[in-house]
């Protein structure tokens, strides 16, 4: 078994934590290679702590984010050939605290499972479907038939610049791809779609998911009460040691948890991820009817469907975005971002925007039968 790990590093400051060493720590032991990137900047107390660990550390500029790191290296560093020789690819980035399950035993668990590609959490929603990929696994097949290479080299590689691109490409891009060449994909557990980075506790606590994103201490995600019951249970039970989590939560988002100190951010209700009431099926037999589309909306639904559907649909005629959204974008992936009120009358469109700003879309688009939406706006 030979098994080659990417871990991408990113800190506004260049600093490493001891979170990250720990991480490193945990995936060293179950890599023969690890090859570390650093998203921008390490300082030189940084880059020693990360020589530690691998004699392949490479700085490069924050271009396409994690993404974009693993597709540098994939491309243009390892190469098509080089990465077939190996059984297994991890990639992992250093966007969560963990692991409180050792890498060795979620690795043994899933060694039976059927399945080609598996991270440790996915989301489940039709064609939306995507394994998160803040840490994934890739097997045999795929790393020697030459369509993960690909796909990095052909979708990733220079076309990754935002969040929506991302999501977009490489979690829904590359789920959907695999899965349509008949790649099963699989997941060390399933939090049923709840956000980690809002809810780690019952992401944690319900559905053992090994893992707690640094972004729940961001201010709109902050929750005092989760935070120390999170704490307490990964103390008491000796899974993590949770100094790990109090320096990067102080250095980084300002939130000192250390000694019982409270901060004062209102607690937030549960929240899981939006599930549009449609499906690909639906979506299909719409662009099946209708030559001349658009797809309202520039951020994640509107690229994903766009990913999915661009070569199913005759002639996708761009993106559309309100009068009233202030945009520098002039085009996504080539294809033009034209403002609502520039839209030729009765065109068909695709709604591909969340709930709430379907709604406000309705009281302008009403409900033609060229007006296609995510969701039932009863």
């Amino acid at each position: 078994m030979r098994r080659l790990g990417i871990f991408v590093f990113y800190d506004q400051d260049g600093v490493v934590d001891g979170y990250v060493e720990y991480l490193m720590s945990e995936l060293e032991k179950v890599l023969n290679e690890l090859i570390i990137v650093v998203n921008g900047e390490v300082n030189q107390a940084g880059k020693l702590i990360l020589e530690k660990y691998s004699n392949q550390v490479y700085i490069r500029d924050n271009i396409g984010l994690d993404a974009g790191a693993y597709a540098d290296v994939i491309v243009n560093f390892l190469g098509e050939d080089k990465l077939s020789q190996y059984d297994e690819l991890v990639l992992c980035n250093d966007t969560f605290y963990g692991p409180f399950v050792s890498f060795e035993k979620i690795f043994d668990s899933m060694e039976n499972e059927n399945c080609d590609f598996w991270g440790l959490d996915c989301i489940k929603r039709d064609f939306l479907s995507y394994i998160i990929m803040y840490f994934c696994v890739f097997r045999g097949d795929l790393l020697k038939s030459g369509d993960l290479f690909n796909f990095f080299r052909d979708k990733i590689l220079l076309k990754v610049s935002e969040m929506a691109d991302a999501f977009a490409l490489f979690e829904v891009g590359i789920y959907y791809t695999l899965t349509q060449k008949g790649y099963i994909p699989g997941a060390y557990t399933y939090s049923n779609g709840y956000f980690s980075r809002r809810n780690p506790d019952i992401c944690v606590l319900k559905y053992n998911l090994p893992i707690w994103k640094k972004k729940f201490f961001t201010k709109d995600n902050y929750n005092e009460t989760i935070c120390y019951t999170l704490l307490e249970y990964l103390e008491n039970n000796e899974l993590y040691g949770i100094n790990k989590i109090q320096e990067n939560a102080k250095r980084v988002y300002g939130i000192d948890i250390t000694n019982g100190n409270r901060t004062k951010y209102f607690s937030q209700p549960e929240l899981k991820y939006s599930v549009p009431q449609i499906t690909y099926d639906e979506i299909d037999d719409f662009v099946s009817k209708n030559k001349e589309i658009y797809i309202y909306g520039g951020g994640s639904f509107a690229r994903s469907t766009a990913f999915v559907f661009s070569d199913k649909i005759e002639n996708f005629c761009g993106f559309i975005v309100s009068d009233e959204k202030k945009s520098s974008l002039t085009d996504i992936w080539g294809y033009p971002v034209i403002k609502a009120s520039q839209v030729p009358p009765n065109s068909s469109i695709i709604v591909a925007l969340n709930y709430k700003n379907s709604i406000e879309v309705l009281s302008q688009l009403g409900r033609d039968e060229n007006v296609f939406y995510f969701w039932n706006l009863d």
